[in-house]
């Protein structure tokens, strides 16, 4: 009877289920916190890579169990960290949560620690350490004999390797397997920060010429960057529904631009041109941080998005600010429910500070309209649910409406976002505050699809909000002259260099050949919308 259970097979469905159970309570930890199927779908897609990994078990059953015990060693302490981050930030780990993990402070660290360990927490931990460590034993505790099903098992897996990585699928699963995410993650960190470092090297003896504030005034600046926001879902351009109520009731105040559209229709390389200037005499480009540091400004750079990618340009183009803030540590930004109000207390506490100089510029980068639409604003926010209100398109598929309905969410959520900023600095010595998005976004709008691609193929990813909110205090110092010029402004077609009308509102001047690209400008020309190499107007005549 001892005989037939050491021949037993049970030995290779239990390494299948410690090789299935090692990275599911982090996903699980992730499913409780946002209750949709991307995180098991995730699971399900890293899982082959984790049996590929006990390839060597299953071929040669003698040294099946050391085999388990060093994947064990190098597993564990992945899962505590992947779940644990997974806890805390409801977000897998990415360069960006290492670069945010490395570069903060012990003091820093220790607030946090101080701030988030909690029952809770704890639980968490003890959970991620406890289960893999109890299959682990268990598979110890078994005697493991030769069998034909751990060689078949083997043959199984190789032929699947084989067949999956020939089919053009590995990077899917690689990419969702923690253990190859943080190898990755590690690479893009350590690649990342020499580019920063040469960078920011480069730019530290780089100085613009002509750099000069006109005025003595003191002035508080927000420019606050949305998005994947498409102006044609906002109330205050006249949108079928009021998707902006608060904007609305204050539209006398703002300066609204009709005709604004962005130059790509991809974060990094919009918000990239957003934060440099270009033409300027013998330096050709600098960072727009490094201008207002020039001319005396304060300069803060408050992110709720995951920046750091595979092309950091936005983290080196802000590297010089006096105070970079990211609140988002990491992760796939689809699910993770990071609402723009946890901005709110930053920023309060950095307005109650005096800045240097009473000049300040803060910018704000928000999630905004970030896909997945239903995971950008809070429940309360679920404003618009009717389906029946929204016209019928030829090319809607079955969930069109739900998007639909999930998008203008987001713009009302938005809505409130910029108000309570604005709310914030109203009464702020010379305030004023620019908003604009990096790009639009088609929500079925003329095709059936939501979402952005950097190409021509719908107007709507490239066609954005453009408005302006300006104090009492600072319009009291504005000239009526130059206040009509901005209101005339309002309708000209431009493509949104952002950089150039953010120096004009704080009255900044330099030796620079791309000025006139602000509406802004008194030297503003209206010229042919060039995006990817053609007129926009004509293409989409």
């Amino acid at each position: 009877m001892q005989n037939a259970t050491n021949k037993d097979p049970n030995w290779v469905s239990n390494l299948f289920l410690l090789a299935t159970i090692f990275f599911l309570p982090v996903h699980l930890i992730w499913f409780a916190q946002t209750p949709v199927w991307f995180p098991l779908r995730c699971f399900l897609l890293g899982l082959p890579i984790t049996f590929f990994m006990f390839i060597p078990a299953f071929l040669f059953p003698k040294i099946a169990k050391t085999w388990a015990v060093i994947l064990s060693i190098i597993f564990i302490p992945a899962i505590i960290f992947s779940g644990m981050h997974v806890y805390f930030f409801n977000a897998m780990i990415t360069e960006q949560s290492l670069f945010a993990i490395f570069e903060t402070s012990y003091s820093e660290s220790h607030e946090f620690l101080q701030a988030n360990v909690n029952f809770g927490s704890i639980l968490c931990l003890l959970m991620l350490i406890v289960i893999p460590i109890f299959f682990i034993v268990r598979f110890l505790k078994q005697e493991i004999k030769p069998y034909k099903a751990s060689k078949i098992s083997a043959i199984v897996l190789i032929i699947l390797c084989i067949i999956l990585f020939s089919s053009n699928r590995q990077n899917k699963m690689l990419d969702q397997n923690i253990i190859i995410q943080l190898i990755q993650s590690y690479k893009i960190y350590k690649k990342n920060i020499v580019e920063l470092n040469a960078y920011m090297e480069k730019m530290k003896n780089s100085k613009a010429p002509g750099v000069k504030c006109l005025s003595d005034d003191p002035i508080t600046l927000l420019v606050v960057i949305g998005e994947s926001s498409n102006r044609h879902h906002w109330g205050i351009y006249n949108y079928f529904r009021n998707t902006t109520p608060k904007l609305n009731s204050i539209k006398d105040q703002l300066l609204i631009f009709n005709n604004s559209i962005s130059a790509w229709a991809r974060t990094t390389t919009s918000v990239s041109d957003a934060m440099t200037c270009k033409g300027i005499k013998d330096i050709d480009e600098a960072p727009l941080v490094n201008i207002f540091k020039q001319a005396g400004f304060e300069t803060i750079w408050i992110s709720n998005q995951n920046t750091v990618d595979n092309s950091n340009a936005i983290v080196c183009l802000v590297s010089g600010a006096d105070k970079t803030i990211y609140l988002n540590r990491g992760g796939d930004q689809c699910y993770a429910r990071v609402y723009d109000e946890q901005i709110f207390p930053v920023l309060k506490e950095i307005l109650e500070k005096e800045p240097k100089n009473k000049k300040r510029v803060i910018f704000i980068h928000t999630m905004g309209s970030h896909v997945n639409y239903a995971s950008r604003y809070p429940d309360n926010y679920a404003f618009f649910k009717n389906e029946d209100e929204i016209t019928e398109k030829p090319w809607f598929g079955r969930k069109a409406k739900k998007y639909i309905n999930d998008y203008d969410n987001t713009i009302y959520y938005t809505d409130y976002i910029i108000c309570e900023f604005i709310n914030m600095i109203r009464k702020e010595p010379g305030s004023a505050l620019l908003f604009f998005s990096d790009h639009g976004e088609e929500c079925f709008d003329s095709r059936n699809q939501h979402g952005h691609h950097d190409s021509l193929e719908s107007r709507f990813y490239f066609e954005i909000p453009f408005f302006i909110w300006l104090s009492d205090d600072y319009k009291s110092k504005l000239s009526s002259d130059t206040y009509k010029l901005w209101q005339n402004a309002t309708n000209k077609p431009f493509v949104n260099y952002a950089a150039y009308s953010i120096l004009n509102l704080a009255n900044i001047t330099l030796d620079c050949d791309s000025l006139n690209k602000s509406p802004l400008s008194e030297n503003f020309k209206e010229e042919p919308r060039i995006v990817h190499g053609k007129d926009f107007d004509e293409y989409f005549k």
